[in-house]
């Protein structure tokens, strides 16, 4: 197998983070635009969009930073090298300050050949040696830029790309499966212990005294 090496910035249109200003309001119960952030970015390479946090309707500036089908979102702060493939369902979700859009050029990269090539743990060691350490660690614009991918051709790259999405759909189900099992799990724990779990039964009212089972006496009669 042919391989050529390029840079990140060669292949891909890699844009800066918002303003964290942008994100003050960001919160599950409001009625907004969705906002993918680090905590939503895990090691499936893709993201919940029923799990994402919104900013209110009313924030202005966002457009800029919109992502639509195809685009990564990397982590740049804190937790840097995380990366996850945007797809139908996030399509129109805005991107937090912690992090940096890429958008491939899908004439020249396959967008599931490069989540899967940046999420590699070798790939991902030598980001970190990019990192700039100041409070917490960093990565700027201009350092992802100049990470060298590895591209074959495009044939092989769809090959791959099948092969891995294959396996990243059968990782989720397992997940799907291990999460059932961990809450039917701890319910039949719950059950097995019954009421002497702490925490089981539904608290008193606060003030309430509570019932005693107070024992009954015989009733006498005044004619005896």
């Amino acid at each position: 197998m042919s391989l050529h090496s390029v840079t990140l910035g060669d292949l891909c249109a890699v844009t800066a983070s918002p303003s964290s200003d942008l994100f003050t309001e960001l919160a599950y119960d409001v009625d907004g635009t969705p906002v993918v952030t680090p905590a939503d970015i895990g090691d499936s390479q893709r993201i919940d969009p029923e799990a994402l946090r919104q900013v209110p309707a009313t924030i202005t500036g966002l457009k800029r930073f919109r992502l639509r089908s195809g685009d990564l979102v990397i982590v740049r702060l804190g937790g840097v090298g995380r990366v996850a493939l945007v797809d139908e369902a996030t399509d129109g979700c805005v991107y937090h300050s912690s992090c940096i859009r890429i958008r491939p050029d899908s004439k020249r990269v396959d967008p599931v050949y490069l989540a899967a090539y940046l999420a590699h743990p070798p790939v991902v060691a030598e980001l970190l040696s990019y990192v700039q350490m100041v409070t917490v660690p960093v990565l700027t614009t201009q350092s992802l830029e100049r990470l060298p991918i590895l591209l074959p051709d495009a044939r092989r790259q769809r090959i791959m790309a099948e092969a891995l999405g294959e396996v990243g759909l059968q990782m989720d189900l397992q997940r799907r499966i291990l999460a059932r099992l961990s809450a039917v799990r701890q319910g039949l724990f719950t059950q097995m212990l019954g009421d002497g779990l702490p925490g089981a039964t539904v608290s008193r009212a606060k003030g309430a005294v509570p019932e005693r089972n107070v024992p009954r006496t015989r009733r006498t009669s005044r004619m005896s």
